[in-house]
């Protein structure tokens, strides 16, 4: 499990967006972290038989953090 990307949440000072993943197998998922845990994480998800979404690009999982981050999407 490696964290691609780590960014300060929108329109907040203590939340950040972590997207985290496996590179080599393209999977990827996002979750949003205030005061050390984690308030929404994809990667908890149960969608049937697997866990999480599966996002195949780490860049679409960081647009769909901040969409729900800002309140676009849920």
């Amino acid at each position: 499990m490696k964290t691609i990307y780590t960014i300060p949440a929108p329109d907040t000072l203590e939340s950040v967006i972590e997207v985290y993943g496996d590179p080599e197998n393209g999977w990827y998922e996002w979750r949003i972290i205030e005061q050390g845990k984690a308030v929404k994480d994809t990667g908890k998800e149960d969608h049937g038989t697997f866990r999480g979404r599966g996002y195949g690009q780490a860049e679409i999982a960081l647009r769909d953090a901040l969409m729900f981050a800002t309140c676009l999407i849920d």
